[in-house]
């Protein structure tokens, strides 16, 4: 199975599992302004249910997004960021019309500088997940990385050493791989 096709099935399992309306009438996969292409169903004239759609983003694209970034992404986070369309929460989301919004958001100068891909957002607790791409290509060695927000914009990004950097970091998973499998093919 090639890594487009991994990524699809388990952003699918993640929505399915989730895709259960309470008694209140409430699913996790609702929100305001869902784009037609994307919407499973009214819930009232504010909110919708959303969908997985095919992603429209390219490999030019993505290549965009790296220069921008200043970074070689790994192949498990292009597969990631160009399989679907969606909403999910635990990730940035994507929707159709600017699919790179909320990824753009994330954008550290200081992560990217010291060879760190910011790719996810724990807007619940402010850390910032981040692959360290010391290792690329190799990317079983790539190991993902949290740092409260606080303390990464404490640091001066012009004299802040990876070494520095490297002591504010908790590490979280061996590679993005691990990482995606526990976030959305285990079950909790």
């Amino acid at each position: 199975m090639d890594r487009k096709e991994y990524i699809k099935n388990g952003f699918e399992a993640y929505y399915e599992r989730y895709n259960q309306v309470t008694e209140e009438g409430f699913c996790r996969w609702m929100r305001p302004d869902v784009p037609d292409a994307m919407k499973v169903a009214d819930v009232d004239e504010e909110w919708s249910r959303w969908k997985l759609v095919p992603s429209t983003v390219s490999q030019e694209d993505v290549a965009a997004l790296e220069e921008e970034f200043g970074l070689k992404f790994p192949e498990w986070y292009k597969a990631f960021i160009s399989t679907c369309h969606h909403y999910f929460d635990v990730i940035p989301e994507q929707g159709i019309d600017e699919p790179f919004d909320r990824i753009k958001d994330m954008y550290n100068p200081l992560l990217c500088k010291l060879g760190y891909l910011p790719f996810s957002w724990d807007t619940e607790y402010g850390k910032l997940r981040c692959i360290d791409l010391q290792e690329s290509p190799d990317e079983e060695k790539c190991g993902i990385y949290e740092i409260d927000h606080e303390v990464l914009f404490e640091m001066d990004e012009e004299n802040t050493e990876r070494n520095e950097l490297k002591e504010a970091l908790i590490f979280l998973y061996p590679n993005f791989k691990t990482y995606f499998d526990h976030t959305f093919l285990v079950r909790e």
